[in-house]
């Protein structure tokens, strides 16, 4: 009898464990999904916030890209950008990248093209 006395305790103290581990999964998977929305919008085009200008992240770590950024009055134009985050003018009103102007990669951030 001790025997099984001591498998139900061992046994117990394993399936409340296994409950512990499985809840606290849960709340794991949980969190990102509540997370989400406090993180700015990402890659690409990132409206203007708080103050903050807009602005254009690429997210590739290694080349650099031509983006169409349009603007308002003005007229809109070409930049390339490299990877991370770029501010763009305070009147932009969008930006995305553009595989059709001059094949899509640049050489130099900073550059502008019509």
């Amino acid at each position: 009898m001790k025997l099984r006395g001591t498998l139900s305790a061992t046994t117990a103290r394993l399936g409340l464990a296994a409950v512990t581990l499985a809840g606290a999964l849960a709340c794991a998977t949980v969190a990102p999904a509540t997370a989400a929305p406090e993180r700015i919008q990402g890659c690409g085009w990132n409206e203007s916030r708080g103050g903050e200008r807009a602005y254009y992240e690429h997210c590739a770590t290694n080349t650099n890209v031509w983006i169409q950024v349009t603007r308002f009055p003005r007229s809109n134009y070409h930049r390339c950008v490299g990877p991370g985050r770029t501010n763009l003018d305070f009147d932009a009103t969008g930006a995305w990248y553009d595989s059709g102007y001059r094949g899509g990669l640049c050489s130099h951030p900073g550059d502008t093209g019509p």
